[in-house]
C-alpha cells in the first residue's frame, strides 16, 4: 500500500519544478502587493476553490500563515469577488492572488494543492502535492531555515 502511494505521489509531483524558485509577484484579491522575496522562508500554495482536498489542506495552511509568510495562489477560481467570498465564507486570512497571469505552469504546478517551500536563498527546499498538515508544513518551513 505505501508502495502505490509513493508512486502515485511521485507521478503528481513530477512535472513540479526544483531548484531556484521563479519570481513570484502580484497583487492579491483584497489589493495588496506580494513577493517572493530572498532572506524569508516562504510557504507557496497552488489551490482552487473548486478542489475537494484544497478544501482540507486550506484550513492548515491558515493555522500556518498565522505563524509564517504564506503566498497562495487561486488557480482557475474565479473572479476576485468570488474568491474573496470563498475565504470570507471559510474564514481564511492567508495572502491570495488570483492566478490570471497563469503562474502555475511557471512552478509546474498541474496537481492541486501543490505546496512549495521556499528557503531564505530562493531555493526549492520541499514540494509536495495532494493533502498535508500542518505540522507536515510546519515542519518543513522549520528545516528550510537551517
Amino acid at each position: 500500500m505505501l508502495l502505490v502511494a509513493f508512486a502515485v505521489l511521485s507521478y503528481q509531483q513530477r512535472n513540479m519544478i526544483t531548484g531556484e524558485a521563479p519570481a513570484l509577484s502580484g497583487v492579491t484579491t483584497s489589493g495588496k502587493t506580494v513577493q517572493l522575496n530572498n532572506g524569508e522562508v516562504t510557504l507557496i500554495y497552488f489551490w482552487g476553490t473548486w478542489c475537494p482536498v484544497c478544501r482540507v489542506t486550506s484550513p492548515m495552511v491558515n493555522e500556518v500563515a498565522k505563524h509564517a509568510k504564506v503566498i497562495s495562489i487561486a488557480v482557475a477560481s474565479g473572479s476576485d469577488a468570488e474568491i474573496n467570498q470563498f475565504m470570507a465564507e471559510n474564514d481564511y486570512q492567508f495572502d491570495v492572488v488570483s492566478d490570471s497571469d497563469k503562474l502555475h505552469p511557471t512552478w509546474g504546478a498541474t496537481v492541486f494543492p501543490a505546496i512549495y517551500i521556499v528557503d531564505a536563498q530562493g531555493q526549492i527546499r520541499f514540494k509536495t502535492s495532494g493533502a498535508t498538515s500542518s505540522w507536515g508544513m510546519k515542519l518543513r518551513l522549520y528545516l528550510a531555515n537551517w
